[in-house]
């Protein structure tokens, strides 16, 4: 269990709002081992992953042996956002996280993308600008990743989707282990 500390501020440090252009998404399916929280009662660690998620062989693979990973998802810039809203009542609090981000794509290969990804249960993963990773969705509690297409108009707006994930989860969930691509 987590012990309470002081809570300082930035205290100098950088603290730049937004997360990263690429997210990282796979399907729970796709894992061969999905690791749990630290055990260990260092300040953060309860909500720190402990080590590496691992995928199993991709028997669809182009090469012999290859393994699942994560999927590379590419977000327009400053368009993807990381919410955790609160939820339940008193004595039975956790939280919604919810994801938001738009790819500027209109093709058959997009479009493949938004019809089957709504069909799995996923784990993603965001990068804020100083590296830092958070996991969204878990093992039991996935995310589910929604896309809605936007064809703009001829005097503005954009043309692609805009993704939205959501996922239950008793709060951050930041990762430190590597993140596996999905291998051809």
């Amino acid at each position: 269990m987590a012990t309470l500390t002081h809570l300082p501020g930035t205290q100098g440090k950088d603290n730049q709002p937004g997360l990263q252009q690429t997210v990282f998404a796979a399907p729970i399916d796709w894992f061969d081992q999905i690791a749990g929280f630290k055990t260990t009662s260092a300040p953060g660690d309860s909500v720190t992953i402990d080590g590496s998620h691992s995928f199993k062989v991709n028997p669809n693979a182009t090469t012999p042996g290859a393994k699942y990973g994560f999927l590379k998802l590419y977000s327009t810039l400053d368009t993807a956002q990381l919410k955790l809203t609160p939820t339940g009542e008193r004595d039975g609090r956790g939280y919604k996280a919810n994801l938001d981000m738009f790819n500027p794509a209109n093709s058959k290969v997009s479009a493949e993308f938004m019809r089957t990804i709504k069909n799995y249960d996923c784990l993603i993963l965001v990068k804020y600008p100083d590296g830092t990773v958070e996991q969204v969705g878990s093992e039991g509690l996935p995310a589910e990743i929604v896309g809605e297409f936007d064809s703009g108009k001829l005097s503005g707006g954009r043309r692609g989707t805009t993704y939205k994930a959501e996922a239950y989860q008793n709060g951050h969930q930041f990762y430190e282990g590597t993140i596996d691509l999905l291998e051809p």
